[in-house]
């Protein structure tokens, strides 16, 4: 297996990890030797590989999700490093044989003033590698991240998911989000 050091931040392989050193952080549950845990630095690598690989489906469905670089997941690695100092974010991850196998990145934000509802939960994303999908992962990621989300005060969780996700969409219905907002693009340049 190769590995890329990230250049910002060296101590960040693709797909690095240290098994040793998260199997007392997480804890198991009934599907077999699958793990959901926080994230930790280690994790920052299989992480990015795995957003890639979801984005790059997102890119074949829409042209709309064109990454802007030819190494997307450096920035994308800089952006889960932050995550970690935070305190209204987390990331979840799901570890099975040893391996990340899925993650979900979840945010507590601000409304503005004039709403009643002052902070919402947001899931900025989740994705769960292909060989591991339909197998209950996601949902395990889900309730890790709705258990943090109610220590945390919140009472409404939003999400954002394309229209052309035919699995997404099933799958965010089936836990009970239901349409809130529509969100249209248009491109000026077309015009």
């Amino acid at each position: 297996m190769d590995f890329i050091r990230n250049r910002k931040s060296p101590k960040i392989l693709f797909p690095a990890r240290n098994p040793q050193s998260k199997t007392q952080m997480g804890f198991p549950l009934d599907k077999g030797s699958m793990k959901i845990r926080r994230m930790i630095h280690e994790d920052i690598g299989p992480i990015s590989t795995l957003w890639l690989e979801m984005m790059r489906e997102h890119e074949r469905r829409d042209h709309h999700f064109a990454l802007a670089t030819d190494h997307p997941e450096q920035s994308f690695c800089e952006y889960l490093e932050g995550i970690l100092q935070k305190q209204d974010a987390v990331v979840y991850v799901a570890e099975e044989s040893g391996g990340v196998v899925g993650y979900v990145l979840a945010l507590i934000l601000d409304n503005p003033e004039i709403f009643e509802l002052q902070k919402y939960g947001f899931i900025g994303e989740m994705s769960v590698a292909q060989q591991v999908r339909r197998q209950g992962t996601g949902r395990l990621l889900w309730e890790s991240a709705k258990k943090w989300f109610r220590r945390k005060g919140i009472t409404v969780v939003q999400l954002n998911v394309s229209p052309k996700n035919e699995t997404g969409i099933p799958f965010w219905s089936s836990l009970g989000f239901g349409d809130f907002l529509e969100i249209k693009w248009c491109d000026l340049e077309k015009e």
